[in-house]
Formats: C-alpha cells, sequence, structure tokens
C-alpha cells in the first residue's frame, strides 16, 4: 500500500542498519542503576511517579519470604497485597488500561496501561504464577536488576516490595560504601558528594543565615 492509505507502509520507512543503541560504560550503567534503585526508598520520589501508597506500612516495603514465596494462588496473591495495602497501585493500574492512539493498535500494541507494583525476590520464582495475572505486576531477581523496569519511562520512583532474603542480598551484590561488591568485582557504591542534599534547608538554616545577615 501507498504511504498515503490506511494501514499503509509509511513514507521512507526507517532502515534496520540505524544505530539503535548506545554503549554506555559498565561504571554508568551501575551508577545510574544504584541511583534509581535508591529513589525507590524516597515516598515523595515514589507518590510523584503516581503510585498509590499513602495507605502503606513503609517504604521501602519489605515482607517476610514465607508470605512471599508460598503464595501459589491469584486470590491468595491478592490477600496478601490487600494486607499491605499494596493492592490500589494494582487497582490503578487495572482502571488505566486504554486503547492506544495512533497505528501502534494494529502493531500487536492495542492497549496501554501503567505500572504497578515491581516484586523483587531472590531464589525460588514459583509464587510469580499467582501474581502474573494481576494487571502493572512485574518481577525482577535481585541479582538481574534493570533500569527498565526500576525507572519506567525514565522516571524514578518505582514503587518496589521487596522479599526479605532479596532485600538483605542487596549488599551483596552491590557492596557498601566500606566494603566491596562479591559479585561484581571490586565495585563499591558512589559516596554522596553532599551529606544534605536539601539546599533550601541549608540556606535557610539559623547557623548560615546568622552569617549573611
Amino acid at each position: 500500500f501507498g504511504n498515503m492509505c490506511r494501514k499503509g507502509r509509511m513514507f521512507a520507512p526507517t532502515k534496520i542498519w540505524r544505530k539503535w543503541h548506545r554503549k554506555i560504560s559498565v561504571n554508568m550503567r551501575r551508577f545510574v542503576l544504584v541511583s534509581a534503585l535508591a529513589a525507590t526508598a524516597v515516598p515523595a520520589l515514589v507518590m510523584a511517579r503516581g503510585h498509590k501508597v499513602t495507605a502503606g506500612p513503609e517504604i521501602p516495603l519489605v515482607l517476610n519470604d514465607d508470605a512471599v514465596h508460598t503464595v501459589r494462588k491469584t486470590k491468595d496473591a491478592v490477600k496478601l497485597l490487600k494486607s499491605v495495602a499494596a493492592f490500589e497501585d494494582v487497582e490503578k493500574a487495572k482502571e488505566s488500561r486504554n486503547l492506544r492512539a495512533g497505528k501502534g493498535k494494529y502493531r500487536n500494541r492495542r492497549y496501554t496501561q501503567r505500572r504497578g507494583p515491581l516484586i523483587v525476590f531472590s531464589g525460588d520464582k514459583k509464587f510469580t504464577r499467582a501474581f502474573r495475572n494481576l494487571p502493572g505486576v512485574e518481577f525482577a531477581d535481585v541479582s538481574r536488576l534493570n533500569l527498565l523496569t526500576l525507572a519506567p519511562g525514565g522516571h524514578l520512583g518505582r514503587f518496589v516490595i521487596w522479599t526479605k532474603g532479596a532485600f538483605e542480598k542487596l549488599n551483596d551484590v552491590f557492596g557498601t560504601l566500606k566494603t566491596a561488591s562479591k559479585q561484581k568485582h571490586g565495585y563499591r557504591l558512589p559516596r554522596a558528594t553532599m551529606n544534605n542534599a536539601d539546599l533550601a534547608r541549608i540556606i535557610n538554616s539559623d547557623e548560615i543565615q546568622s552569617k549573611l545577615n
């Protein structure tokens, strides 16, 4: 079909030999990943991203391994999410499902939908069968965290539900400020440039204002 026809090919189709990807150094990729990971622990950033977490007990939300890994039915998964006030975010994702505008409708991406909670686990993943039918819910192994799931669309602050085993394994995967990672050779967490990033609070503090005035 001509480029002027409905469902026709586009004019001057994009070529497969376009430079689709950009090479980024390993250190920079790790820096971005740990930054996105840190943002998941800031309630303001999580709420700014649109997640419904106001009724939840705390952020980051860490659940007992047995509570998550023993779930085998979707009704039990719903019950677990409701018990920690995380099901409201799933309902938000369900209600957001809409027809896509444009030609993507007939290119196997007919609907758009917001993201729900991301469940980060370690080890056995049989429980994912119970959660996989819930709209917006995604999974990630703590040893293979992905920036595209931690910060979809480049927006920091994904609502993450951790299992206790995965949360405790973070120091082994990424290391700390004092100890190196056990999985990434010689890697340590980047040191913060500022201990307190709240500039307005610093400038308006009595100590600074007393010197200025």
